[in-house]
């Protein structure tokens, strides 16, 4: 078989390596804690804190009211960055049809239909390609087990047996290909998840400061109103 030398030397070099792109998800997903605990955090202070540093602050349903409404959007900013962080530590669901279809991987397979080579090698330049080529030599091998078994003559059948043996190289190169391309794409997803959390928790601590902010407004108005002077007798008219 005319490809069984380059399928070889590919799987030799990839027997060689070791590193995997699942190797990176642990880290991702340690950062999306991160992110997760130290909203949190900021959210266990506003609770905490809040309702102790307004005591004897907030005088009158409006002041209140804006206390109220600063907490929450404070808080729903919280909320917000941890419910979109918590997508990065789900794991998606990959499968080959992804890569072709999935909206978080086109900056993947703008790089794979740049380089098809670098990510496919000899097997063609889509996932489709990969999956007939891994079906032909499967098919291919199983003809030729058959023929194997029948054969009587020695000199065929050591031609046959090289023949299977090509046909099982290239099969089992193509399925490797194939994971190492589904783990990327895992890979690529998770990162995909990540940045989008890294964007929400951006938009969401700007919203938690706001949210701060209108507390603070809230119980310095009412200190504001407290140190007003009352007008003595000889201001008044």
């Amino acid at each position: 078989m005319s490809e069984s030398v380059p399928l070889k030397a590919e799987r030799t070099a990839s027997s060689v390596v070791p590193w995997s792109p699942l190797d990176s998800i642990p880290d991702m997903r340690a950062t999306a804690k991160w992110i997760a605990a130290a909203a949190a955090a900021v959210g266990a202070a506003l609770l905490g804190g809040a309702p102790i540093a307004a005591v004897g602050k907030i005088h009158g349903l409006a002041d209140a009211v804006m206390a109220y409404v600063g907490l929450a959007v404070g808080l729903f900013g919280v909320g917000w960055v941890i419910w979109h962080t918590a997508d990065a530590l789900i794991p998606p669901l990959t499968t080959p049809a992804s890569l072709d279809t999935e909206r978080q991987l086109k900056s993947l397979r703008d790089r794979i239909d740049h380089e098809p080579t670098a990510f496919y090698g000899p097997f063609g330049a889509s996932m489709t390609d990969l999956t007939a080529t891994i079906a032909f030599h499967q098919k291919v091998a199983a003809n030729l087990t058959v023929a194997l078994a029948a054969e009587q003559n020695a000199a065929r059948q050591k031609i046959l047996a090289d023949a299977l043996d090509g046909a099982r190289l290239a099969v089992a190169a193509g399925r490797q290909r194939a994971f190492t391309l589904l783990e990327l794409a895992h890979a690529w997803q998770v990162r995909a998840q990540l940045r989008r959390a890294r964007l929400h928790a951006l938009v969401g601590a700007g919203v938690a400061a706001a949210g701060v902010v209108i507390f603070l407004a809230s119980t310095s108005t009412a200190v504001a109103k407290l140190a007003l002077p009352t007008p003595g007798p000889a201001f008044r008219a």
